[in-house]
């Protein structure tokens, strides 16, 4: 195995990395403005949950439609109206009057944002020969900006900010997506048949892509159920460090998704994660509350490159955007009623049952990738 990638797909990952890190810093800072909301608002822990819902449900409602497009239309394109989108509808939340105003302008940056993934991911599928690497190279831009972005909002909010001109200012990291995009025209050098014909020697429908979709949706309760809500129970500060950490767990699990028997890995980190939070409904606040929190950070997003290469092994080349479409449905659309379903149990006193539920989700999740036959097609 060669000890880096090649320096064309280091070129690929590495601007594929800063978009998919634009794109999670803005979502992932949803979390982060609920309070600010709470406050401006007068919202109640539901239609907190909602709001989140709403951003996170059209991030996996517009995967399917642009993952169609993804395999039949240049990317770069794409990927364009991706970054201009993001950056109107951080916009629309800066100026937001009203709860119905601000759950629309999240949705359209759902929407928008929903357009990355099914794309970019299908890029390196085709383009990148050491595709376990490339998804856990990307997969930490994108944790980078998970960590970054509510950082900022935290810190910024900390300083007395108004929630308004924050959400200004993330405009800025999709003004700098969208020029970058311009200057380097990408992508621009795809493989024939990455944008050729549909026709495949096998259907994207089969036993094995079903698990795939039960793995994502699984895991999408647990990812939203327990990001939306976990600010409230360690603070901005730790939140933005275990979303940091799992920018590590991103490129130590993407060295492990390219060997055989990478369902197995992901089980078993699955299942690790599901003790986390299980320990995390016992555990009184506190230290060893914030700690089991950022070790849940590292082990939660270790999980995504093991993901993605379940579907590079079942899926072929022409249909993978179509394919990582309906994934993030599974994860993002399905999965965002985890968001409301934390904030209906916080609502009831009942956090210590969420984690519990949040834990089985992830068991579950692991327990389905043992259905998937890897058959590593082109």
């Amino acid at each position: 195995m060669r000890p880096w990638m090649r320096r064309e797909d280091r070129r690929v990952v590495a601007v594929l990395g800063f978009l998919h890190g634009v794109v999670h810093a803005n979502i992932l800072s949803i979390p982060i403005f609920l309070l600010a909301w709470q406050l401006e608002f007068g919202a109640d822990d539901v239609t907190l949950g909602l709001l989140a819902a709403a951003g996170f449900g059209f991030y996996g409602l517009g995967a399917v439609p642009f993952g169609f497009l993804a395999d039949r239309r240049p990317p770069g394109r794409l990927l364009l109206l991706c970054t201009a989108g993001i950056a109107i509808s951080m916009l629309g939340v800066a100026a937001s009057p009203s709860i119905p105003v601000l759950a629309l302008s999240l949705s359209a940056l759902g929407l928008f944002s929903g357009i990355y993934h099914p794309t970019g991911l299908s890029i390196i599928s085709r383009v990148v020969a050491e595709q376990g690497r490339g998804m856990g190279w990307h997969g930490m831009g994108g944790s980078l900006g998970i960590a970054a972005g509510p950082a900022f909002v935290g810190a910024t909010l900390a300083f007395g900010w108004s929630w308004r001109s924050v959400a200004g200012l993330l405009v800025i990291p999709g003004l700098v997506a969208l020029t970058l995009l311009f200057v380097a025209r990408f992508p621009s050098e795809l493989p024939a048949p990455a944008l050729g014909s549909s026709r495949s020697p096998r259907p994207l429908w089969s036993r094995s892509f079903a698990f795939i979709l039960l793995v994502y949706m699984f895991a999408g309760f647990a990812y939203q159920g327990g990001l939306t809500f976990l600010p409230r129970f360690v603070g901005a500060g730790p939140f933005a460090l275990a979303l940091a950490l799992g920018a590590i767990g991103q490129v130590v699990s993407g060295r492990l998704a390219d060997r055989r028997q990478s369902q197995r890995i992901l089980f078993g980190l699955s299942v690790a994660a599901a003790t986390i939070l299980v320990l995390l409904a016992v555990l009184p606040p506190g230290g060893a509350f914030t700690t089991a929190a950022l070790l849940f950070g590292f082990l939660l997003f270790s999980l995504e490159p093991l993901q993605n290469i379940l579907v590079t092994g079942e899926v072929p080349g022409p249909l993978r955007g179509l394919a990582f479409g309906f994934t993030f449905l599974s994860v993002f659309g399905i999965g965002s009623l985890g968001a409301a379903l934390a904030g209906w149990l916080i609502a009831n006193h009942a956090s210590a049952l969420l984690f519990l539920v949040l834990g089985g989700f992830l068991a579950a999740s692991g327990t389905a990738s043992l259905g998937v036959r890897r058959r590593g097609g082109p």
